[in-house]
């Protein structure tokens, strides 16, 4: 705040020239007698009660106008536009002052506000006046002097601010009324609106106010973030809880023919008659059983038809004896080889080739049925059966969700907040080098659990469904930070869906990697066109963490993948059995892991619970305990996203 005087300093100043003054004259005076002395002696007592009755008069006065010119230059900055000086400006400022000074307060004399701007992005405030004093014109001093000046700016830095918003299936519930996602599109432009001014300023002072968004439930939608960014950041290849075809079933399958044909003569002399019924005799089936070699022989009349011709079957020219009699004989033999028929399905894991799948507008083919045989027995998954079997194929493409990248099963709930080498997944900065430290794609299409572990089973509970006992759900695409105008962001947030459960973990992760200045995207900034940046996570939850034994999560069906829990099984479905809780715990912890994680790369984490209470880990996710707050209806809700954006973007008292 600037101040142009303090008041200890006029006082100091005004006064002691204003005494030496009168002690001077009265040194000076000869003329005096008793009564003169006397009264000599009382004048500086008068003046010294005088001259405080006034001061302080004086003092209050001048704190009221500093009071008030301080609000005028912050009105008048705040409707500033593109940095532009003019009348709308000036009002503003004089009519906040004048609210708070009236004119004649403590007897002032009329005075106007000088509004300026001594430099880009500066409002300056002068205003000078003087008030009149009491006992002090008795001794010449008619009015006292009083000054004041101030100035305004808009903290000038660049803003990142990303949205990580709970989309699980409870945000369809209503609160007075009201779908929850419906209030939480409201507030999230409230948001927008309540910054749109300072948007604009930065824009004219060549800065940036972005936004990136992150809608989470048991894993994000960031897969073509990923690919786009870097192909090589996606595995070529997934291992997923699948299923496979048992062919171990033998069937004999026809390899080959050959055929040979040619004129054969009966061994003995033939009626006409006799040589009719031998030249139309039956096929003669032979060889075999399968895989042996199995023959048929046919026979007919001539090369070029089957029918009895008396001419050229008995006695015909050149025939040793009119009573031969020949026919033409036709020999097929046919081979075989052993193949395999579908059996049984076996339910274990299974390796898949994604290379093409992850690729814009890729797909995979898997086999639509178990039709058709395969030439060595064993067990095949989809992707390979419409290769071997040379059957129709299903085709499926990316909804474009994740499995996070490797981690470690020893996150046991406790408090640690170190993370330990081996969880890729925490690692926001870490640039992928391994397969370890890849990405796979979500193809629930694949997934098959079975009752527990990663051992082969013969049942299984079903395939992976949008709902059910067995479940997964894919989010709307996030969005990297960009500068978005108010149609387009409301566009993709009028768009998000509610579905699955509430992995808190997931979101901040994604929601720290998207604000980071390093790791995969370096989306966030440190410095922009030589201003510095500012950096907010915003995280809204209807609700705790959840973690279930059997959902298709980012971190696989844990039942079987174990990547939270490792082998120390994961089987109940119910969210009060003591191995779920203890999932539960595991996941809160990683998302702890995750705050802290956001918070040590300088960025301001602000959370609200909507319609919800605040657990301990939800409030010590925030910067600072004013910073994590709840809201209980749609109102509130949008008040809480516009007292978050005026603090963000608040106006400064600059010297």
């Amino acid at each position: 705040m600037h101040h142009a005087s303090t008041y200890p300093a006029l006082r100091k100043c005004d006064a002691m020239a204003f005494l030496c003054r009168l002690l001077a004259r009265l040194l000076h005076d000869h003329k005096g007698n008793v009564l003169a002395i006397v009264g000599a002696g009382l004048v500086p007592l008068t003046i010294m009660i005088g001259s405080g009755v006034d001061l302080s008069r004086a003092y209050m006065a001048k704190s009221k106008m500093q009071s008030a010119c301080d609000a005028a230059s912050l009105a008048a900055r705040r409707v500033m536009k593109n940095d532009s000086l003019n009348d709308t400006v000036r009002n503003t400022g004089q009519e906040f002052f004048t609210f708070n000074f009236p004119q004649g307060q403590y007897g002032a004399q009329a005075f106007t506000p000088v509004i300026t701007k001594p430099e880009a992005g500066v409002i300056r405030v002068n205003a000078s006046t003087a008030i009149p004093t009491a006992i002090m014109r008795l001794f010449g001093f008619e009015t006292l002097p009083v000054a004041v000046s101030c100035d305004a700016s808009l903290n000038f830095v660049n803003t990142d601010i990303v949205l990580v918003l709970d989309v699980t299936a409870s945000m369809a519930q209503t609160v007075d009324g009201t779908p929850k996602i419906n209030a939480l599109q409201d507030a999230v432009m409230a948001l927008y609106d309540e910054l749109a001014p300072i948007q604009t300023q930065l824009a004219a002072q060549g800065l940036r106010l972005r936004y990136g968004i992150v809608p989470y439930s048991s894993t994000v939608n960031v897969g073509r973030l990923i690919y786009g960014q870097n192909p090589s950041y996606m595995r070529s290849e997934t291992t997923a809880t699948s299923r496979k075809a048992r062919f171990t079933k033998p069937v004999y399958v026809q390899d080959g023919k050959t055929t040979t044909m040619g004129w054969e003569v009966s061994p003995s002399l033939l009626t006409n008659n006799q040589c009719k019924a031998y030249v139309e005799a039956s096929d003669v089936n032979g060889g075999g059983p399968a895989p042996k070699a199995t023959t048929v022989t046919k026979y007919q009349g001539t090369s070029s038809n089957t029918g009895y011709v008396q001419s050229q079957n008995r006695g015909w020219s050149g025939a040793p004896n009119s009573s031969s009699c020949r026919r033409w004989k036709i020999v097929e033999t046919s081979t075989y080889k052993t193949e395999y028929e579908f059996d049984s399905w076996v339910y274990t894991n299974a390796n898949y080739d994604v290379t093409d799948f992850v690729k814009p507008g890729g797909t995979m083919a898997l086999a639509a049925s178990t039709a058709g045989t395969v030439g060595k027995a064993g067990d095949y998954q989809f992707q390979e059966l419409p290769i071997l079997t040379g059957k129709s194929t299903n085709p499926i493409s990316w909804n474009g969700c994740i499995e996070e990248r490797d981690t470690v099963s020893s996150i046991d709930g406790g408090t640690n907040l170190t993370i330990p080498s081996g969880a890729h997944d925490l690692k926001i900065n870490l640039i992928p080098n391994s397969e370890e430290t890849r990405w796979r794609p979500m193809v629930p299409e694949l997934i098959y659990p079975r009752s527990s572990g990663s051992t082969s089973s013969t049942s299984t509970t079903g395939p992976i469904t949008g709902d059910g006992e067995a479940f997964f759900a894919c989010p709307s695409e996030a969005r990297r930070l960009a500068v978005w105008d108010r149609t387009a962001l409301n566009n993709y947030i009028t768009g998000l869906q509610t579905i699955g459960g509430t992995y808190h973990d997931i979101g901040m992760i994604w929601g720290a990697r998207l604000s980071s200045t390093g790791g995969i995207f370096g989306d966030g900034c440190e410095v922009f066109n030589g201003m510095p940046c500012n950096r907010h996570i915003i995280f809204m939850t209807d609700g705790d963490q959840t973690a279930y034994c059997n959902v298709y999560s980012a971190y696989g069906v844990e039942r079987n993948d174990m990547r939270i829990r490792g082998s120390s099984g994961c089987t109940s479905s119910s969210d009060t059995n003591s191995i779920v809780k203890n999932l539960v715990s595991r996941h809160e912890q990683r998302f702890r892991m995750a705050c802290n994680a956001a918070k040590n790369m300088n960025t301001s984490v602000w959370v609200i619970g909507f319609d919800t209470a605040l657990n301990s880990n939800l409030t010590g996710c925030a910067s600072s305990p004013g910073q994590a707050d709840t809201a209980a209806n749609r109102t509130a809700l949008i008040a809480k996203f516009r007292q978050i954006g005026n603090q963000i973007g608040a106006l400064r008292l600059t010297q």
